[in-house]
């Protein structure tokens, strides 16, 4: 699977697989969610909204951190390994029977569609992976689109603005499909109004839905995340969800590597994501929310077609703290060498020391963990889930 790791424009090859597969889209009833950060926690949320309605469903996710599985999804259950390894494997055969040079996300979404497919399910809610116009999820025709915000990520492939981003995020809307906004941006809303227009789409613009008093829940970007799924999954029922239908609704929705919380030493360590500067600021919104002013230890890895400049300043103001490590990608070359991020911009924490490097996961996690010991403080490992995947593989054979 991961010879074919490579990002491929157009839509022949994922629709020649589905056609070869029997076209299994056209079984399920499809939502697309896109947007820059918070589609993994809205994907799921809105999945489980609609379970707890009584409608089965399936949830498509991208990137996993620790195994493939955690992208495939069957009435709010990872899909299994053999499970996994029949469905994908059969897709991969169909492809090289018919030579089709599908990439790894092409068969993925493929393979995902057929399983919720022969699972007989309802619904397919499917997390795009880069903008809309190009991505495989799109040739599935939604008849729902969710939008979760709009941030500078994947400009090179996106475009340099908000404005030409959100475009391309929306770029699958047809005739007839529903458009659900997360967010209140006014650039958003201009450009999704007029592309909504342009297509014969309808819009449903964002509304801040009531939290259940009873789930008592913060206001974090984890749990607006998860209101949006909700509130989508309400939209798409045509009701609101009954009283027993939201307390069947899990309260919290958690994918690995998003704000993943464990503790080691008495030490609070946080893995999450933050792949970009909006992503950044919302986890360490969270944090401040979870553990208030404590003193923050960081762990920071990131990609090189990240803002990692912007990233680094917001670090600098926060972090108590600053340890470059290696996200857990070895042979890919997108990774950020962490020695060559710390001389090309001189990192310091909030206490004006340089950052310490460590290319190995456990290093860097031991030497922010032995400062945090010290104050009482917390550790947050980010810049990118591939860096928290590291981490994560760290602490689950036993430190």
């Amino acid at each position: 699977m991961n010879r074919r790791r490579r990002i491929a424009l157009g839509f022949e090859r994922i629709e020649a697989l589905l056609k070869l597969l029997d076209d299994p889209q056209r079984s399920l009833r499809v939502v697309q969610v896109v947007g820059t950060n918070g589609k993994g926690t809205t994907t799921l949320a809105l999945a489980s909204a609609l379970e707890a309605a009584g409608q089965t469903c399936g949830a498509y996710l991208s990137p996993h951190v620790l195994s493939y599985t955690e992208r495939v999804m069957l009435r709010g259950r990872f899909v299994s390994k053999e499970g996994f390894a029949h469905a994908m494997g059969r897709t991969i055969e169909v492809a090289d029977m018919n030579d089709i040079p599908a990439t790894q996300f092409e068969l993925l979404t493929a393979g995902a569609l057929a399983m919720f497919r022969d699972a007989k399910l309802h619904w397919a809610v499917l997390e795009a992976g880069l903008g809309a116009r190009h991505d495989a999820t799109s040739a599935a025709g939604p008849e729902a689109v969710v939008l979760t915000n709009v941030g500078l990520d994947h400009t090179e492939y996106l475009g340099g603005t908000v404005e030409k981003i959100a475009e391309e995020k929306l770029a699958s809307l047809r005739h007839g499909v529903i458009l659900i906004l997360g967010t209140d941006d006014l650039r958003v809303v201009g450009v999704a109004r007029r592309e909504a227009t342009r297509a014969g789409a309808d819009v449903v613009e964002h509304e801040e839905t009531e939290v259940n008093c009873s789930e008592e829940r913060e206001d974090t970007y984890l749990a607006r995340n998860e209101r949006l799924g909700v509130r989508a999954a309400e939209v798409l029922l045509g009701r609101p969800l009954r009283r027993a239908e939201r307390e069947a609704t899990p309260a919290t929705t958690r994918l690995p590597g998003r704000f993943e919380v464990h503790e080691v030493r008495g030490v609070p360590v946080v893995v999450d994501g933050g792949h970009n500067p909006e992503g950044l600021k919302a986890a360490l919104e969270a944090v401040r929310t979870e553990y208030g002013d404590r003193p923050l230890g960081v762990v920071f890895g990131a990609l090189k077609d990240k803002d990692v400049g912007s990233m680094l300043n917001i670090l600098e103001r926060e972090a108590h703290t600053l340890v470059l490590t290696r996200p857990a990608l070895a042979t890919d070359g997108r990774v950020l060498d962490p020695s060559w991020v710390e001389k090309e911009y001189g990192p310091q924490d909030a206490t004006g020391r340089r950052a310490q490097v460590a290319s190995d996961a456990g290093d860097a996690l031991r030497l922010a963990m032995e400062e945090m010991e010290k104050v009482d403080g917390v550790v947050l490992v980010t810049g990118s889930l591939y860096t928290g995947a590291g981490i994560l593989g760290w602490l689950r054979r036993g430190q």
